[in-house]
């Protein structure tokens, strides 16, 4: 018995059950014919069929202790040497309706959209994402992610420098930069007016909580929106790139 099966058996857990291998081995070398002499074919072959059928018992131990019980797990892994892996299971998180924020469409489709795609990196995978057409038929990037959750919106407009008169009673609005471009940080209730260099629009609040706006010298407006701090969210315009 190997130091693996030994350590596999003291574990406390309710053991997957293991097929018969002996008795499928036995039946197996009773029912082959004898080897001729000077031949080492046959033993070199039952070898291997016994060593798959070892391979394949443990294959079946440790998938049902890996997933039975997170004990055994930890005294696998450190048998292994890997114990610093950590084995989690997570929940698929939920993403809010009722955005309006358009069809759903993959990183690629936006790009052949022709819109401006800003992915932070600090965010990770997007959870979804949306060819979003706004009210004066502007398309932009939305970006949705459960962790929050968080809107990461581009598109090509401006917000200076009327901005400051568009915005409800009931927001405050604090001026700042994020990487030399003028930015904005809303905080409450609102929404805010933007021009795409022809005709300006009012794009509501979509999530609850805040909102910052970035207008960078490349002429996209990076529209970040959530329950989220300003830190946070200078962070993710920060890390969001092409």
């Amino acid at each position: 018995m190997t130091d693996l099966e030994i350590a596999l058996r003291e574990l406390d857990v309710e053991w997957p059950a293991t097929p018969d291998i002996a008795a499928a081995v036995r039946t197996r070398i009773a029912a082959a014919p004898a080897p001729r002499r000077r031949r080492l074919t046959w033993p070199a072959r039952g070898w291997r069929m016994q060593l798959a059928y070892v391979a394949a018992a443990l294959a079946i131990l440790f998938a049902g202790t890996m997933a039975v019980s997170p004990d055994a797990r930890s005294t696998v892994l450190r048998w292994l040497g890997i114990s610093s892996v950590e084995i989690r299971r997570e929940p698929s998180r939920p993403l809010p309706t009722g955005l309006a924020l358009g069809e759903r469409a993959t990183l690629d489709e936006l790009r052949e959209a022709d819109v401006p795609l800003l992915l932070p990196s600090t965010l990770g995978d997007a959870d979804a994402g949306y060819l979003t057409i706004l009210p004066d038929s502007t398309r932009a990037a939305s970006l949705l992610y459960g962790d929050g959750p968080i809107l990461v919106q581009t598109f090509r407009a401006r917000v200076t420098p009327f901005i400051e008169k568009t915005i409800h009673s009931g927001a405050q609005l604090t001026r700042l930069t994020v990487d030399g471009a003028p930015a904005y940080w809303i905080e409450g209730a609102h929404g805010f007016a933007y021009t795409t260099g022809q005709r300006g629009a009012y794009e509501d609040q979509r999530l609850a909580g805040n909102t910052l706006l970035v207008d960078r010298a490349d002429g996209v407006l990076l529209r970040i929106e959530g329950p989220i701090t300003r830190e946070r969210a200078v962070e993710i315009a920060r890390s969001a790139a092409k």
